[in-house]
């Protein structure tokens, strides 16, 4: 049997080492995400407007652009681990008028998120880029829109 050189063992640890890491890496982002999920859903549970994941968010923002919304100002709320977001929705004429970020206790801070209102303005939907570096406060930021509309459907 040949003997494994120096240079294919450091290469062979190295490779070893990586998956490793990936592995725990992927593990470790696929427990947060059930993390928020499950926190997603307990308020849910106590707050029937409270939407439980991206997906009702999506089907909730294509229907509420087809629908009418009735005028006034409307809040909603979106959490997960890092924090909660609240806002404030104002609708004229059926129309998004103004969003204002009323709280923010997230670890980042509105900073991040900032544009955020203004987007939705335009688009007339709770649907926004996600801001690289705050993706879980955008999320939390489209679910509270989300429900300030879902009050808002005439």
């Amino acid at each position: 049997m040949a003997k494994i050189n120096k240079k294919m063992i450091s290469l062979c640890t190295a490779a070893i080492s990586s998956l490793y890491i990936t592995g725990y890496a992927t593990t470790h982002h696929a427990q947060a995400v059930q993390t928020a999920q499950s926190n997603t859903q307990a308020d849910a549970s106590s707050n029937n407007t409270s939407l439980t994941s991206d997906t009702t968010a999506t089907q909730t923002e294509d229907t509420t652009s087809e629908t009418e919304l009735k005028d006034g100002t409307f809040s909603g709320t979106g959490s997960n681990e890092i924090g909660s977001i609240s806002v404030s929705v104002t609708i004229k004429q059926g129309n998004i008028t103004s969003v204002e970020i009323t709280s923010d206790n997230t670890r980042y801070g509105q900073s991040s998120i900032s544009s955020l209102p203004n987007e939705v303005v335009i688009r007339q939907s709770a649907d926004v880029d996600t801001v690289s570096g705050a993706t879980l406060s955008t999320q939390d930021f489209e679910t509270a829109v989300a429900q300030a509309l879902e009050q808002a459907k005439a």
